[in-house]
């Protein structure tokens, strides 16, 4: 579970500090569209480290640990493609897009349409989509 966080926190940060190369607002933009989905995802990983009777000390270290793919994919994506052109930067951003989209499509979309409220889950799935591509207009 740890590992997984760290590796979606990482990967989100990383086309952040790339979109931030190719101008300051689509960094912002990209901020503020997976901030807000993190969220929920650090309540999920706390109540699993919860459920598996982790000491709270080590989870509190655990979730204070997470600053580290943060920084370092914030930093890698920015550093790393500074100087470069902007094929190997958009590049960048559609792969780490893809890898997302990928894994929304494979466990998300599933997961989704389980249940009684399969209908709402998909309302909201497609909502946050719209929203997203809305903030990303508007700024």
């Amino acid at each position: 579970m740890y590992f997984g966080v760290a590796v979606d926190l990482f990967s989100d940060r990383v086309m952040i500090g790339t979109g931030s190369t190719i101008d300051l607002s689509l960094g912002l933009v990209l901020a503020l569209g997976q901030t807000p989905a993190d969220i929920p995802e650090g309540f999920a990983t706390i109540a699993t480290f919860k459920a598996q009777n982790i000491a709270r000390s080590t989870r509190i270290l655990l979730s204070l640990s997470f600053a580290v793919p943060i920084f370092l994919g914030a930093t890698l994506g920015y550093w790393a493609v500074r100087g470069s052109s902007e094929v190997v930067k958009f590049g960048l951003l559609a792969f780490t897009a893809g890898i997302l989209l990928t894994i929304v499509i494979e466990e998300i979309v599933p997961e989704a349409h389980r249940g009684k409220e399969a209908e709402l889950a998909a309302l909201a799935l497609v909502s946050g989509f719209a929203l997203f591509g809305f903030i990303t207009v508007y700024l």
